[in-house]
């Protein structure tokens, strides 16, 4: 057993399905087999079962993935660590960010800086909310781009800035009853089962528990999964219905975008937050002015605006 094997058992719980997994792990789908089929022979236990089209975790793998990602994430912040030790003495930005920022967001605002300080380089890592909120907490990135969250408690020392607002929806597989439907009600999502990103009832998934509190229920959470992608491909299994942004992610056709039937946009803010008891890096510092002085002019806003409006055409 090796590390590499251990990423690869990982990959494949959290995208429950094999050619997914080899796609991003880079690999062919049979070495992919191989690798797993060696480590259940090394076990003595099977760790996955066929689910369908796509495959899940067995009782053994289930209890296999609590420790294999724990050791995996303690690694990777061990290797993030060093190199943003690296990285700020290279002038580069570290940013910890949500998935929906790679596509429609980042690349736009790193192009522009780039033109006013051509030497600056970045490093960025893709999370959920509150693995965002520890990278930035611990220091592995000095700066995170997140959804919904009080600094309070263990986040006190964080400091945030509202960028703006991304608009949030429902998916559902093409063969749900609501794929049809123009519009579903909040009460009718009670005995929906629901696909949330790693359980926190902070980000996006805060959002779901207040949207279903007024009406005395809390959501039926069935599965959890690390990013959009995961979320996606398990709704589009049949697995459950989710809430996810729908700015940048929506253009698949495994789902289906159903409206919600609510008197009030359904977005979640997009904040930029650093710790306020450390000195940023120089060229950090002067990214983070660019970004809020861009929100305070209403250049993001706009900017959203657009990549929404190209997406609905």
């Amino acid at each position: 057993m090796n590390y590499q094997t251990l990423i690869y058992f990982k990959i494949v719980a959290e995208q429950c399905h094999f050619t997914r997994a080899a796609n991003l792990l880079y690999i062919t789908q049979p070495a992919l087999s191989k690798a797993i089929r060696n480590l259940e022979h090394e076990l003595g236990a099977p760790l996955f079962e066929k689910d369908g089209r796509n495959v899940s975790l067995t009782s053994y793998g289930k209890m296999f993935y609590e420790y294999v990602k724990r050791s995996v994430d303690e690694v990777e912040k061990g290797i993030a660590a060093v190199r943003h030790m690296v990285d700020v003495e290279n002038d580069t930005v570290c940013i910890s960010a949500l998935f929906s920022m790679y596509a429609i967001f980042l690349p736009e605002e790193i192009i522009r800086f780039r033109r006013i300080e051509p030497t600056c380089k970045f490093s960025l890592q893709y999370h959920y909310t509150t693995s965002v909120l520890q990278d930035v907490l611990h220091e592995r990135a000095e700066l995170g781009l997140c959804s919904n969250f009080e600094p309070i408690n263990e986040y006190v020392p964080l400091k945030k800035y509202t960028l703006y607002e991304e608009p949030v929806g429902l998916i559902v597989a093409k063969n749900h009853p609501f794929a049809k439907r123009e519009k579903v009600s909040i009460p009718e999502l009670k005995n929906e089962r629901f696909i949330v990103y790693i359980r926190s009832r902070r980000g996006t998934n805060g959002l779901l528990y207040d949207l279903c509190a007024p009406y005395g229920f809390e959501p039926n959470i069935v599965m959890e999964a690390y990013n959009d992608y995961g979320v996606i491909g398990m709704v589009a299994a049949g697995g459950g219905i989710a809430i996810i942004p729908t700015s940048g992610f929506l253009n698949i056709n495994s789902v289906v975008p159903v409206e919600l039937d609510i008197n009030k946009p359904f977005v979640r803010d997009i904040n930029v937050v650093w710790r306020g008891d450390k000195k940023l890096p120089p060229m950090t510092r002067c990214f983070l002015d660019m970004l809020i002085e861009d929100s305070k002019n209403g250049t993001l806003i706009t900017k959203q605006n657009e990549n929404i409006n190209r997406e609905i055409i």
